[in-house]
C-alpha cells in the first residue's frame, strides 16, 4: 500500500471507469436510429439498451470470482479491449440480434473493468485518502452519462455507426494507454486457486459485504425509477417538450455526479460512511412528494428532482468508500465489488418495472409511497452497516 496518493493515476483510473460507462449510455440516446435503420421492434431495441443490466444482473457475482483470479490491471486491460471490439464489432452488424450480442460483449468488458479498477485505486491511494478516493469512483457513471448525452447526438449526424466506432477506438485507445501507464498493484494482486473458497465464504458469510450489496441495490432501484421516468413525467403530465425533458433529465444525472464528488468531501471531514448513506435515503423519500405533486411549477419540480439523485449519489460513493473495509485483499474486493454489481443491476432492472407498475395501476401521485419504501428499506440497512462497521479496521 503506497504511502502517498498518486493522484494523476487516480484521476486517469476514474477516467477509464467513464470510458466503459459511455458504451451503456451511447445505446439509450440512439434507440431511434436504430429502430429505422435496423427495423427493430421496441421489444429488440429495449434489449439492445438493457443488455448490461441483465448481463451484470447473472453474472456479477461470479465475474467478480474469476475475476479474484486474475490482476486488477490485466482485467482492466482486458475490459477495455473487450468494450472496444465490441463496439467496433457493432457498428458493421445489420440485425438486432447480432447487434445484441455484440452488447453483450461490451457488457462483459464493463464488468471487467469495473471490476478492477476500485482494486487499482486502493493501490494508487495513501489510507488517508482511500475514503475520499474510492467515494469519487462513484461519479464514473453519471459522469460517462453526460459526456455521452453531451457529445452524442453530434457524433450521429454521420450514423449510429459512428458512434459505435467512436466509442470502440476510444476504448481501445485506453486500454493501450493503460498498458503503459506506471500502475502498481497490493503485494497480493492475485488469489491462488486453492483460497477462492475461502474468499468467497469470508464474502458472503460476512454481513457486511452483504449490508453493502442491499444498499446499492436499494440505490440503483430508486436511481433507475426516478431518471427512467423523469422525461415522461416532464412530457405527459407538465407538456415539456422532448428537448426541454432531455436537457432536465442531463441535470439531474450531472447532479448525481455532483453528489458522489460531495460525498468524497465529507468523508474526508470525518462524517460517518453509514450516516451520509442514511441522510440520502431518508432525502429521496422526503423529495418524492414534491417531485410527483400536482401543483408544484416545473422549475421546482426539476430542482427536486435533481436535489434527489444529487443527495442520493451520496449513497454509492459511501458504499464504495465503504467496500475495502471489508476485503482486505485485493482478491476478496474483487469478490465484494462483484457482489455489488450483481445487486446493482438487479436494483437497475426492478426500479423501472415496479414505477411503472406503481404509476400504471395508482397514477403519478402513488409514485412517492414507492420512494418512501426506498427510505425505509435503506435506512434500515444503513443502521445495521453501522453495527457491521464498528467490527472493521479503517
Amino acid at each position: 500500500m503506497t504511502s502517498r496518493t498518486r493522484w494523476g493515476a487516480v484521476a486517469a483510473l476514474i477516467l477509464a471507469g467513464a470510458v466503459v460507462a459511455l458504451q451503456i449510455g451511447k445505446a439509450a440516446i440512439a434507440v431511434p436510429v436504430l429502430q429505422k435503420d435496423l427495423s427493430l421492434s421496441l421489444v429488440v431495441a429495449s434489449w439492445v439498451i438493457g443488455a448490461y443490466g441483465v448481463l451484470g444482473a447473472m453474472v456479477g457475482l461470479p465475474s467478480g470470482i474469476i475475476a479474484s483470479l486474475f490482476s486488477a490491471r490485466r482485467t482492466l486491460i482486458a475490459g477495455l479491449v473487450a468494450a472496444g471490439l465490441g463496439s467496433l464489432a457493432g457498428a458493421f452488424v445489420t440485425d438486432g440480434g447480432l447487434l445484441i450480442a455484440t452488447r453483450v460483449v461490451e457488457g462483459g468488458g464493463f464488468l471487467a473493468a469495473v471490476l478492477a479498477i476500485p482494486r487499482l485505486l486502493r493501490a494508487v491511494t495513501a489510507p488517508r485518502d482511500r475514503d475520499t478516493v474510492l467515494a469519487f469512483w462513484g461519479a464514473y457513471m453519471p459522469i460517462g452519462s453526460v459526456i455521452m448525452m453531451v457529445i452524442g447526438p453530434h457524433l450521429m449526424t454521420q450514423g449510429w455507426q459512428t458512434l459505435w466506432i467512436a466509442n470502440g477506438i476510444v476504448a481501445l485507445a485506453y486500454a493501450l494507454a493503460v498498458a503503459f501507464m506506471p500502475l502498481q498493484e497490493d503485494a497480493h494482486p492475485t488469489a491462488p486457486l486453492q483460497t477462492l473458497v475461502p474468499n468467497i465464504k469470508a464474502a458472503l458469510g460476512a454481513p457486511g459485504p452483504i449490508l453493502l450489496a442491499l444498499a446499492f441495490g436499494i440505490y440503483t432501484f430508486q436511481y433507475a425509477a426516478m431518471a427512467n421516468f423523469l422525461p415522461t413525467l416532464l412530457m405527459e403530465r407538465l407538456g415539456l417538450s422532448i428537448s426541454a425533458a432531455g436537457t432536465i433529465s442531463a441535470i439531474t444525472v450531472a447532479a448525481n455526479a455532483v453528489g458522489n464528488i460531495f460525498a468524497g468531501a465529507l468523508l474526508r471531514m470525518g462524517a460517518p460512511i453509514w450516516a451520509i448513506a442514511a441522510f440520502g435515503y431518508c432525502f429521496v423519500g422526503a423529495a418524492g412528494f414534491g417531485v410527483f405533486s400536482e401543483n408544484l411549477p416545473v422549475v421546482l419540480i426539476a430542482a427536486l428532482a435533481s436535489a434527489s439523485l444529487a443527495i442520493t449519489g451520496l449513497i454509492p460513493a459511501s458504499v464504495f468508500a465503504a467496500a475495502p473495509r471489508f476485503a482486505s485483499t485485493s482478491a476478496l474486493l474483487a469478490i465484494v465489488l462483484g457482489l455489488l454489481n450483481q445487486t446493482s443491476n438487479l436494483g437497475s432492472l426492478l426500479g423501472p418495472a415496479a414505477m411503472a407498475g406503481m404509476v400504471q395501476h395508482f397514477g403519478w401521485t402513488r409514485a412517492p409511497y414507492l420512494f418512501l419504501g426506498v427510505t425505509a428499506c435503506g435506512l434500515a440497512v444503513a443502521l445495521m452497516l453501522r453495527t457491521a462497521m464498528k467490527h472493521t479496521r479503517t
